[in-house]
């Protein structure tokens, strides 16, 4: 178990390498608040090697590990059209996106105790990200004000905005520039970022159905399926 967050990135880039998978996006993630101060740090990141749409009016397919970790996130996707050679002031970082996308975060492990070495054993664990799941495009004057809402069969189990997580998904993107100019993680246009948890991080299991509301006019959803292997 790595016990500093640049062991951790370094086990990461281990993991990246020996899948050999081209790296579609970056999930972003929260450092528990009492190690905030001493790490130096309020996000981590990780790799996503799987990217999928959520067809109109259709459930999408969540893959969960079996026996391991599995939760749903309801969260901002936002697709990065260049890299910056400097961390971008939040106005800058708008001009850095071409898309902005409802969607959800598939977060799942085969660990099931790696939320009990966050952050290290997280990161190292490509940031338990299995995926992310695109819905509808968002408005860029107004998504991160919509109230979102996320239900596990049908009932409610968190809500908020995204410009209430920290400085934002732009504080998201920002972070994410910083780590690639420092060379901990390799940024590149076309990838997509997901830029973190607005309601929480929701288990859920095989077989059960997870809806988030985005705003008034948004709804999206999927199915937790059982995890066949990464292809």
């Amino acid at each position: 178990m790595p016990k500093t967050l640049d062991a951790a990135y370094a086990i990461q880039q281990q993991m990246i390498a020996a899948l050999g998978l081209p790296v579609l996006g970056w999930k972003v993630g929260r450092i528990p608040v009492p190690l905030i101060v001493s790490l130096g740090a309020e996000r981590l990141a990780g790799p996503v090697f799987r990217c999928a749409e959520i067809a109109d009016g259709a459930l999408a397919e969540a893959s969960v590990f079996i026996g391991g970790a599995g939760a749903i996130e309801a969260e901002v996707m936002l697709r990065l059209d260049r890299v910056p050679d400097h961390i971008p002031s939040p106005e800058e970082a708008r001009n850095l996106v071409s898309e902005i996308r409802a969607g959800f975060e598939i977060a799942s492990s085969p660990a099931p105790d790696v939320h009990d070495h966050a952050p290290f054993g997280i990161i190292a664990d490509i940031g338990i990200n299995n995926g992310i799941l695109l819905g509808p495009a968002l408005d860029a004057a107004s998504f991160d004000r919509l109230e979102v809402d996320t239900a596990i069969e049908g009932a409610s189990v968190g809500t908020g905005r995204a410009c209430d997580v920290l400085d934002g998904p732009w504080g998201s993107l920002r972070f994410l520039v910083d780590l690639h100019l420092r060379g901990v993680i390799a940024l590149a246009p076309g990838q997509w970022i997901s830029a973190g948890a607005i309601t929480g991080v929701h288990p859920i299991l095989p077989g059960q159905c997870a809806t988030a509301s985005f705003g008034p006019a948004i709804h999206i959803g999927c199915t937790a399926v059982p995890e066949t292997g990464i292809s």
